[in-house]
This record gives structure tokens, sequence and C-alpha cells, in this order.
């Protein structure tokens, strides 16, 4: 009866989880009229003329009640941090940018709210329809929120370039954005080497390197940790490109590859710099404060399980990958987060100090994470193995017996085999990767 429950609770929250995941892909967009209105005040009507992008003649009556056309408006997006950014752009018929709006997003609300706040987006009235609006070149971008102040200047960009080319025959072509390969690119691609190197070859030496580096540089200096924002916005199609967030796809998609074709968990006990500082505080702390037995912690650990869930359907429901990201690393490192993670934070540093990476114990994502990227590899090599080993009875190899229990086997077992293995992973982290 109890395994009929289960199976029934599983059912129903993965097909709420497949439902709203299948949401977050739906587009509806919002009134944009009001947003139109903002931009171009003077236009009395808004008249469609152009759908990629969407393009709006602005319209006013003269003095006889006839119309007239008095601009124009054009909405375009572009990628920013977090996700898509809708910028609405209204253009004279001088061809000069007389307003400018965020109409939608799916980014970090506290990158939009800091360019909100440095007053960004006035930078762009009076630019000419045919300049190409590049971030440190033509618009300054805003610090502690590039990659959300980009964005907003590509979709500007995008939109009056293609009002430049369809409304006044100019001959604009959009700026093809160069490879970004500079320091934060090395820096990163120069800790996931010896922390691969480490894992491949067991050359521990090379572990507390790794995640010093890291906490320098992928915490403090750049802010890149892979957060659940970060699976978030991959599970919503929301993709950076490449040339400018090369970053991204190493940390969300390379490191994923590495884990699963060296069967070890390479991030979080290497490259995690948020795993890191609570390395050093328990070594200072003493980190052996064991607040309750194996079985009670095994059960307080599924905490984790319920804030993973709640924290995507919420940023499915809400079509904003931000929603996702609850860990207090981006608060410490970012120095920047809502009300609540600022008590969280020094709450969870406080506890590491006693208890041995307390965040990754009973409320980090990552290791689940890293067990969804592993069971396959182990349930393939266990096939591997028992054909093997079949094989090898078949052929009456003298030396070779069976297993008990083969690695196939292991990933099948469910969420008490990977609390088993997270936690053993977790309580003997100094003697194995």
């Amino acid at each position: 009866m109890k395994n009929s429950t289960n199976k029934i609770i599983v059912f129903a929250a993965t097909v709420v989880f497949l439902l709203t995941l299948g949401f977050s892909w739906t587009h509806t967009d919002r009134d944009i009229i009001p947003f139109m209105n903002q931009v171009f005040p003077e236009a009395q009507s808004f008249q469609k003329i152009a759908s990629s992008p969407v393009i709006y003649e602005g319209r006013t009556k003269d003095q006889n009640g006839e119309e007239e056309r008095v601009g124009y408006v054009v909405i375009e997006q572009a990628v920013a941090y977090g996700g898509p950014i809708k910028m609405v752009t209204g253009i004279d018929l001088k061809g000069k940018i007389v307003g400018t709006v965020i109409a939608a997003h799916k980014d970090t609300p506290s990158f939009i709210d800091k360019v909100i706040e440095q007053k960004y987006l006035e930078k762009f009235i009076g630019k000419d329809i045919t300049d190409p609006l590049s971030i440190n070149k033509d618009i300054d971008r805003i610090s502690g929120a590039t990659f959300s102040s980009r964005g907003i200047a590509k979709a500007i960009s995008r939109g009056s370039h293609a009002v430049a080319r369809d409304e006044f025959g100019l001959d604009v072509k959009d700026e093809v954005q160069p490879f970004k390969f500079g320091s934060k690119e090395i820096a990163v691609i120069a800790l996931v080497i010896p922390a691969v190197i480490g894992v491949a070859f067991k050359q521990r030496k090379l572990r507390w390197i790794a995640l010093i580096g890291s906490l320098v540089f992928i915490g403090f200096q750049y802010n890149t940790s892979i957060s659940l924002a970060n699976i978030a916005a991959l599970l919503m199609g929301n993709f950076p490109s490449i040339r400018e967030n090369l970053v991204w796809y190493i940390l969300l998609i390379g490191i994923p590859v590495i884990t699963l074709i060296l069967g070890k968990n390479v991030y979080c006990f290497w490259l995690c710099p948020f795993g890191a500082l609570q390395e050093i505080t328990a070594k200072v702390g003493g980190g052996k404060f064991k607040c309750c037995n194996k079985a009670i912690e095994a059960k307080a650990a599924k905490i984790r399980y319920i804030l993973i869930y709640l924290a995507l359907i919420g940023a499915f429901l809400t079509k904003s990958p931000s929603f996702a990201g609850y860990e207090p690393f981006a608060t410490l490192f970012g120095r920047q987060g809502f009300g609540i993670q600022w008590l969280i934070l020094p709450a969870v540093i406080f506890s590491s100090f006693f208890i041995s990476r307390f965040w990754c114990r009973f409320f980090c994502p990552g290791l689940i994470l890293n067990e969804i990227i592993l069971r396959p590899r182990r349930y393939i090599m266990g096939i591997l193995e028992k054909v093997s080993l079949e094989n090898a009875k078949l052929k009456k190899v003298p030396g070779i017996k069976r297993t008990q229990r083969t690695q196939g086997t292991q990933g099948t077992k469910g969420i008490e085999e990977i609390e088993a293995r997270s936690t053993n992973e977790l309580n003997n982290i100094e003697v194995k990767e």
C-alpha cells in the first residue's frame, strides 16, 4: 500500500513538473500598448507594419482630421543574464531614439533593478538608428549587471537597425559580436584543467589549488557559480550566446559532460566556491559537530528535494529562471539579494564552522543534480559489466567471479541510495574526491 501511494505521489509530481515546464515554454505577450504610449506619447494610434521584428507606425491626426505618421515603435528582444529581455523602442522621423522601456524580462530582478536605478535606459535617448550601440564603446555598461545591460543594448540595437533598413532604406548591418575570450574565460579553464586531472588521476594535492582558485575567481571575482537558476534557464531553453558567455557553457555543459565521462563529482568537491568557503570555515571551527544521528540527518537532507522541486515549479510558473535561485552564495559573491537571503547567508556560514559543508549537506541541489547525471552512467556501466560477466561465463574464462550487486543495480536504488552516497561523500571529503 505504501509503495503504491509513493508511486502515485511521484507520478503526480512528475506530471505537474512537466506541465509547468511546458507552460514556461509558452509565449503570452502582455498588452504592449501602454509601453508604446510610454516611449512615443505623441502618437495617438499605432498601426502594425512589420512582424520580424514587430514594428508599429505611430500616427496622429492633423487639424483636418487626417492621419499622419509621426514615428515608429519597434519591439525586439535579446538574451540577458537570466533569460530573454524584451525592449520597446520609439524612433522619430529623423531616425533618433526618443524612448525605450523594458516590456518583459526573465532576468534576475536585482540586475534589472540596478539598470533602472542607474537610469541606464536614458543613455539611449538621442542615439541614431545607425549607431552600433556597442557596450563600452557607444554605451557604458552597468557594473554588476554587465550581461543585463548588454542584452538591453543588443535588443535596442537590433530593433533600431531593423527600422533603419525597412523604413528608412538605410544599409545598416547588425554588429557581429566578437568571440569573447578574456581573463574570466582563462581563469575558469585554468581551474577546470587541474580539477579534471586531479579527479582522473587521483592527484589530491591539486584539489585545494582548484578550490581556492574557484573561491577567488569563480566566486568573488566573477560570480559565476552554478546555481539552480542556471539549471532552470537551461530547462526553459534560455541559452546565452556562446560568443559572449563561454563560461556559462563550460560550467553548465562542459562540467556535466566531464562528470558523466569520469563518473566523479567534479564540480561540488573541486570547483564549487561556496563549498570551498565552507571547508575553510570547517577547518577553522572544527566542523565535527554532529547535530543528530545519521538516520535523522538522512531524513533532514531530503529537505533539498522539496526545495529543488518547489523552486523549479516556481521558476516555470513565473517564467523566470531567477526564481529558482534560492542559494545564498549569489548574495555572498554578488553582494546583492533580497531580504531573507541576507538572513540565510550568515546563518549558513556560522553553521559551517561547526558542521562540515552544512549547506551542501542539507540544502544544496548540487549533489542531487550530480547524481542525476551519474545514474545513467552507472546503469550503462552495470549493463556492460553484466554482459561482460555473461560472456566470460560462456567462454569459461577462469578467475572471474560474479559480483553480488553490479553498478547497474546500484543505479536503480532510488532516493535512499542517492542520499547514502551523497552523505558518504560529504563525510569522507578529506579522503576521497
